[in-house]
């Protein structure tokens, strides 16, 4: 393993080189000398408008420019440009595998029963499922993401953090943008947006699209006509905002259609623990199945703001989506026709959350409410043995439906001793009830082909409805002093909990009776420290936060080696006991020069189980005490800095834009036992962008790479249990270096 004195310097040499790609949040402004500064960024982290550097949170923002600036096109992307932030990679860009301080969402998204550590927000509307949250961010204003648990405010299972996306709104100028993408691997990427004031200061319409084709980087040598790796994706958005005197009404509407084409690396062999990973064929498989995951995603917002006469504000947001996802594997990986695998999930979400904000500028001054959520989702498991065991079996199916619905009471209030020391502090009360049924299965009547994988030998529809309920609170308190105008210090303790889940299950009733269909809720206490700095009249901005995060009955996912009737493996969630989470986070930005903005990110991390004793090693089966083993995707040392320079060019702007990204190695989805299988090495990635405005701003052109070093480095590691018993690694690599040209028009 690499020293860190060497990661920084080599760091610290690339900047001198030029780079941003680092999270470089603050925009320019100039001050009354003329000298350029930091603009102010206005974040709503606690539920009302506040200055970032007067928020007491560990938080990094991304604005619009940023977006545009990294060529983020989804929160995938964000991986490496937040300090302790890291998306773990999988089979395809549906899964958001997102990962704060190393806490993070174990679940693929057959597993319905399963909910995220981190919650994710679009406009205050939750995305309740793990693929309902990676659309597009073509029409984004900023992204909040959150360090530490945020229950009180961003509600249940934000044990790890929130991803707070605000869009862009309508407005009272007509105004239009249209941009093209033309790169490698023949991407077609298309943004449109237009803002129409149907009636001054009182009515306008916003409506976005995009589009987004490109070709895929892997062969199947099994099947000539697949293409993994690649994606199709078409989205789109429309507002409509009503703007009174005193009140603001907007109804949203928003539609995305993904289709991707997915891989893994071969999985050699059944019954032996073998590595798939060839020498040379870093981007080939043998796959005798297409793996495709399709997923289309609905929602309607309503949004209601009123401001009184004594300027208290109410809020409400009332919000329905309807998603649906379809997901196809050759789950044996192999040339031979073994088996396939199809998984549909339609999870359907009501949810409704009523707010009264107090004004600012007295001495106490509160957000409260009430947050109501119903969601019912349907699964269904399709399952084929294939050719390899002689005549057709017919297919294994399977529904299982989750209900939930959860009420909670929340308050979050500030008192203020003096204009310098504020005591803050909230609390949310929860209260959830969760159903599961399992029924309509069906199997062939060859007991040996449902043993091998874990399908009981019966045909009658299974009625095992089991009925869960979790009341419990959480909230934080904390103090805020501004030692001057410049510099806040902050001190806080939070607990935060997520709810009890449901594991997958081809034998509920069983199952259920040995205590395996369900995992106790995971809890949290939370202790950190910060400071928030500008400096150099404004000229440059220094974060940074220290955090102890202690849980217990932490859910995580487990291979299970005595599961089910024939007692193979199985993939399930289970508590451990005590785990612990600890380091700090650092981010600087600054206008070294007229034309040169330099920002810098550094997080550490030691993340790990300090209790683990019914742990089971993913490679052997075998039962293990995991205690003192880290957790998977927690990498002690993420880094990332940038630098961007502006020169004046023929009447316009000629803006040149290089970055870095450093991942420590950390352990894969799924591990718990630490094989060496399943260790992801550290990685760098380089990315580019130059750019040319002219004054007029009306069109702009731009080149780009991403990954201009052409990395290949593995990405993902994890072992997987086979369903005739065997088990194998898993992986994939560093998507290859693209680049491209981008034009783009303004109106």
């Amino acid at each position: 393993m690499q020293s860190i004195a060497l990661r920084l310097t080599v760091a610290a040499s690339i900047v001198t080189l030029g780079i941003p790609q680092a999270v470089v949040a603050q925009s320019e402004s100039e001050s009354e000398s003329g000298s350029r500064m930091l603009e102010e960024i206005v974040v709503t982290a606690t539920r009302r408008d506040e200055s970032m550097q007067d928020v007491p949170i560990s938080l990094s923002v991304l604005t619009d420019e940023d977006i545009t600036d990294t060529g983020a096109v989804t929160l995938r992307d964000m991986a490496g440009l937040v300090p302790n932030f890291v998306f773990g990679n999988s089979i395809n860009e549906v899964t958001t595998d997102i990962a704060i301080r190393g806490i993070y969402t174990q679940v693929n998204p057959a597993q319905i029963g399963f909910e995220q550590n981190v919650n994710v927000y679009v406009d205050g509307v939750y995305m309740g499922k793990q693929f309902s949250a990676n659309a597009e961010l073509g029409q984004t204003e900023r992204i909040e993401v959150l360090r530490g648990p945020q229950g009180t405010l961003f509600g249940k299972n934000a044990i790890a953090g929130a991803i707070n996306i605000i869009s862009k709104k309508p407005g009272n100028e007509f105004e239009g943008s249209v941009s093209v993408d033309v790169g490698s691997r023949d991407l077609n990427h298309f943004k449109g947006t237009v803002n129409i004031p149907i009636v001054q200061d009182r009515f306008a319409l916003r409506i976005s699209a995009g589009s987004r084709l490109q070709d895929g980087y892997v062969t199947n040598v099994t099947r000539a006509g697949d293409d993994p790796g690649s994606v199709d994706h078409t989205s789109g958005r429309i507002q409509l905002r009503y703007m009174g005197d005193r009140t603001t009404v907007d109804l949203v509407h928003d539609f995305s259609r993904l289709r991707t084409e997915d891989y893994f690396q071969e999985w050699l062999g059944f019954g032996t623990d073998v590595s798939p990973f060839f020498d040379g064929k870093k981007y080939t498989i043998s796959n005798n199945v297409p793996q495709e995951s399709a997923v289309d995603l609905a929602g309607y917002a309503l949004t209601v703001e009123h401001v009184f006469e004594n300027d208290y504000v109410f809020t409400s947001i009332s919000a329905w989506r309807q998603d649906e996802g379809a997901f196809e594997t050759d789950i044996d990986l192999s040339p031979p026709n073994f088996f396939a695998f199809s998984t549909l999930m339609e999870p359907d979400q009501f949810t409704q959350e009523l707010r009264l904000t107090s004004p600012a500028g007295g001495a106490f001054d509160f957000v409260t409410g009430i947050y109501y959520i119903d969601q019912f989702t349907a699964g269904y498991d399709r399952a084929f043995p294939g050719t390899r065991f002689g005549p057709a079996q017919g297919e294994f199916t399977q529904g299982r439906d989750i209900d939930v619905e959860a009420f909670s009471v929340f308050a979050h209030g500030n008192y203020h001793f003096s204009d310098a020391l504020t005591l803050f502090g909230g609390l949310r009360y929860l209260t959830e009830t969760k159903e599961s049924v399992s029924h309509a299965l069906t199997c062939p009547t060859n007991p040996i082909t449902c043993r091998a994988f874990r399908l009981p030998t019966r045909t009658e529809p299974l009625e095992a409805p089991v009925d869960l309920e979790t009341n419990e609170p959480t909230g934080s308190i904390g103090l805020r002093y501004h030692v001057n105008d410049d510099v806040m210090v902050y001190g806080s303790v939070a607990r935060g909990v997520k709810s009890t889940a449901f594991n997958n299950s081809r034998d509920p009733v069983a199952d259920y009776a040995r205590g395996l269909l369900v995992a106790d809720p995971s809890f949290v206490n939370s202790y950190e420290i910060g400071i928030k700095a500008s400096l150099m009249d404004r000229r440059a901005e220094l974060n940074f936060a220290v955090f102890n995060m202690d849980y217990t009955d932490l859910q995580v996912r487990i291979t299970c080696s005595t599961c089910g009737t024939a007692g193979l493996p199985e993939q399930r969630l289970t508590n451990a006991a005590a785990a612990s989470s600890q380091g700090f986070e650092l981010e600087l930005h600054a206008l070294a020069t007229e034309s040169l903005r330099v920002s810098a990110g550094v997080g550490y991390l030691d993340a790990e189980y300090d209790s683990f004793k019914g742990a089971t090693n993913n490679k052997t089966g075998m039962i293990i005490d995991a205690s003192g083993l880290k957790l998977a995707y927690g990498p002690e040392w993420t880094v990332n800095v940038a630098l961007q320079h502006r020169l004046e060019v023929a009447g316009g702007m000629l803006t040149s834009l290089l970055g870095v990204q450093y991942i420590d190695e950390r352990y894969g989805r799924g591990t718990v036992a630490n094989n060496p299988e399943e260790l992801i090495p550290d990685q760098s990635l380089v990315n580019g962008r130059i750019a040319y405005r002219p004054r007029s701003g009306k069109w702009g052109v731009a080149a780009w790479v991403k990954n201009a070093t052409d990395d290949d480095t593995q990405v993902h590691a994890t072992f997987a249990a086979g369903g005739l018993g065997g088990r194998g690694a898993l992986g994939q690599y560093q998507e290859p270096r693209s680049y491209g040209v981008t034009l783009d028009y303004r109106i």
